[in-house]
């Protein structure tokens, strides 16, 4: 019984190692890819830190476009402290567009200050509520808020029915995922009845987000990013922060929107919104 249990620990032992030593592997080479985010990408994401210049394909626009982040994780280059933070998602971000392209960057231009771009993509104001910390570790002046667009899509569940998985961030597990054969012929997962962000609960986290960018010493403004199919339910409860705070709401026509991809602004839409909401700012 002694030698099975010793041989057992050593076997233990030796497995332990030989998974660690792939693992470490793996890291050193970069295989495979961890891609520009990490965390859970049903619940919590994020965009990692620190991301060298990086093509993204963008095949709706017919190219690429390129990608890197800060100390922070967001896109651009180290935050100074004070400036103003424009938190959102991937129509923040600026997705399919250059750094400089999107509009926190024309909007840098358009006041001649900073403004850091917050955005992350698939983010709700969910999201944006667990993460709020990270953009007020910078002791924002102004925060502008524009989450809306991923907070009115159709989804199974709320977001904030779906906790968070704590399983680690291994290298191995995911080059083993990719040798799975990809299962063909599923049908889509059903739109479902409700929205990643219900319209009163949306109300409840743009007021939670106000209140604590406040307690931090920052202004608020909200921006009712200017789709082309109007969340009316959303929208009615952002407006009635209009009483509360700054809520904007820019106009802009299709052309401003990629013909494939009719959420994103173009690079000339992103400069047409930034110039609107510097009017309203200035």
């Amino acid at each position: 019984m002694t030698r099975a249990l010793r041989n057992l620990m050593f076997s233990a032992i030796f497995a332990a190692a030989l998974l660690g030593g792939a693992e470490l592997i793996l890291r050193i080479l970069g295989i495979p890819d961890p891609g520009i985010y990490a965390g859970d990408p049903g619940s919590l994401w994020w965009l990692r830190p620190d991301l060298p210049p990086r093509a993204l394909p963008f095949p709706e626009g017919g190219a690429e476009f390129t990608v890197r982040t800060n100390r922070l994780g967001y896109r651009g280059p180290d935050p100074t402290q004070r400036a103003w933070i424009c938190l959102g998602d991937s129509t923040t971000f600026g997705w399919g567009v250059e750094e400089d392209e999107a509009w926190p960057a024309r909007l840098e231009a358009a006041l001649g200050r900073p403004v850091v771009n917050g955005g992350v993509p698939g983010y709700t104001s969910h999201q944006g509520l667990l993460t709020l910390h990270n953009a007020l570790s910078i002791q924002p002046e102004r925060v502008l808020i524009a989450y809306l667009v991923r907070d009115a899509d159709p989804a199974p569940a709320p977001d904030h029915s779906r906790a968070p998985r704590r399983a680690p961030d291994l290298r191995l597990m995911s080059a083993l995922r990719l040798l799975r054969p990809k299962p063909q012929g599923q049908a889509a997962a059903p739109a479902g009845p409700t929205t990643r962000v219900p319209a009163d609960r949306y109300l409840t986290n743009l007021r939670a987000l106000k209140a604590q960018a406040e307690a931090a010493g920052a202004e608020v403004t909200f921006v009712a990013f200017p789709m082309q199919r109007r969340p009316e339910a959303h929208l009615a409860a952002l407006q009635t922060l209009s009483a509360e705070a700054q809520v904007l709401s820019p106009t802009l026509p299709s052309t401003a929107f990629f013909v494939e991809d009719p959420v994103h602004l173009t690079a000339d839409g992103n400069d047409q919104l930034a110039r609107q909401l510097a009017e309203a700012l200035r």
